[in-house]
């Protein structure tokens, strides 16, 4: 295992050393010599010819835009990169000032998965450091996301070094397997210009002088740990931030949204209310509650939810769950969204229950409320024993089921088993859907 993970954390000056020699034998196969004394028409022919050569052999290369190599050199994994140098001289340390450092998967090759013992990760660190240690210019890009990795000290010393290379963009992926969570180091913290944040399996414990990421665009954070009052005052201190992942991380009592810019939202976990302070631009939101962390009903705040709606006018992609319609089940929910979603074009519902007469009775809310609505994906609860039909209850509510979804182009309904109140639901869809295309079922 660790001559093959040798093979793969090779050492760069070798290999560069390597590639030159290389480079040496290939220039003088393609040299050509050019006979002396008076030339013939052969001769002649003989020189353009070893002319053209050089030129497609050096030229093309070499004076391509500096830029043109940069962009090539980026989409190239480190391993390819670095072969690069083979190429000419204008090549020769163009891969070291690429302003941008990945390591994933692709980077392990066939060895994927070859980091389980201690020998081979102390080998992976050390060819991760040698990496650094050969980069010049700034690295405004660092991924670190390989199967398997784990908490390690060397980490730290590498968010120090990146910490003084101007770095914009930081992802860090550590596994969850062994339930270990990497402490970030407080160099982090000082990387100001970072626009782009993700992280997996770490704790996020900022020193108190803190002042947040001003210039943040995204921030994903799953299965991160971080005090529970700590998002109201990171949002203040990053006006510009665009885009928040938080999954599966620590339980929050209230979410409250105070991010002007904020035009896509994903929530996985465990809350009591979600509340939207501040988010007029908000364009797609996705709220799930985690598989077996549900809270009492009881502890749920139902009044915050029931206006949740009116404070999002951008809204044109929306993802709940059955969770997230119980907390909109209260009374008289037919009055509960006075404001149409006029911007909403896809909907999606997740593990509805139709034996649950006020959860259906909101999910109607939602769809009817969405005048240009075009594709609705939901995914039923399976459940055989339907005593209740609540479309029956439904009717008898004044003008509760007199809508028209006239945008409407896809239906999706996921398993589908064919009860009463699925069939109800489907007989009610297409008689308010003159455009309807297709149905999937």
């Amino acid at each position: 295992m660790t001559e093959k993970l040798s093979w793969v954390c090779f050492n760069l000056h070798n290999t560069v050393i390597c590639f030159f020699e290389k480079r040496k034998k290939l220039r003088r196969k393609l040299s050509l010599r050019i006979p002396l004394g008076r030339t013939t028409k052969k001769d002649s022919n003989y020189c353009c010819s070893n002319k053209f050569v050089r030129s497609l052999t050096s030229d093309r290369i070499s004076n391509l835009p500096s830029n043109v190599i940069e962009n090539i050199l980026m989409c190239l994994p480190i391993r390819d990169a670095a072969r690069t140098s083979i190429l000419s001289k204008t090549w020769w340390h163009k891969w070291v000032d690429v302003p941008q450092v990945v390591f994933d998967d692709t980077f392990l090759g066939n060895s994927q998965g070859l980091i389980q013992g201690s020998t081979s990760t102390e080998l992976l660190m050390k060819t991760v450091y040698e990496v650094l240690l050969l980069h010049f210019g700034p690295i405004h890009k660092f991924i670190l996301s390989i199967s398997g990795l784990k908490s390690c000290p060397e980490i730290d010393r590498w968010i120090l070094f990146l910490s003084k290379k101007d770095i914009r963009d930081f992802n860090l992926q550590i596994s969850s397997e062994d339930h270990r969570r990497h402490k970030l180091p407080s160099y982090l913290f000082s990387c100001l210009k970072l626009r782009y944040l993700k992280l997996r399996s770490c704790i996020f414990k900022p020193p108190p002088s803190f002042k947040g990421f001003s210039k943040l665009i995204s921030l994903e954070f799953r299965e991160v740990h971080f005090e529970a009052d700590f998002l109201k005052d990171f949002f203040t201190n990053c006006p510009l931030l665009e885009k928040l992942v938080l999954d599966r991380c620590v339980e929050i009592s209230c979410l409250e949204i105070n991010a002007p810019n904020l035009k896509l939202l994903h929530y996985n976990g465990v809350y009591e209310c979600i509340y939207f302070k501040n988010a007029p631009r908000l364009a797609e939101l996705s709220v799930y509650q985690t598989p077996g962390a549900e809270l009492d009903n009881e502890t749920r705040n139902h009044s915050s939810l029931i206006e949740v709606f009116s404070s999002l006018p951008a809204i044109e992609y929306l993802s709940v769950d059955y969770y997230f319609l119980e907390d909109l089940a209260v009374p008289d929910s037919s009055v509960m969204l006075q404001a149409s979603l006029t911007n909403l074009k896809f909907l999606e519902i997740n593990d509805l229950c139709y034996a649950e007469v006020e959860e259906v009775s909101c999910a109607l809310c939602l769809i009817r409320s969405s005048p240009n609505l075009q594709k609705l994906l939901i995914t039923v609860f399976c459940s055989r024993n339907v005593s209740t039909n609540p479309f029956l209850q439904l009717s008898e509510r004044d003008g509760f089921l007199d809508f028209s979804l006239n945008q409407l182009q896809e239906v999706k309904l996921q398993r589908f088993i064919g009860t009463l109140p699925e069939m109800e639901f489907v007989r009610l869809l297409l008689a308010k859907s003159s455009a309807l295309k297709v149905m999937h079922i």
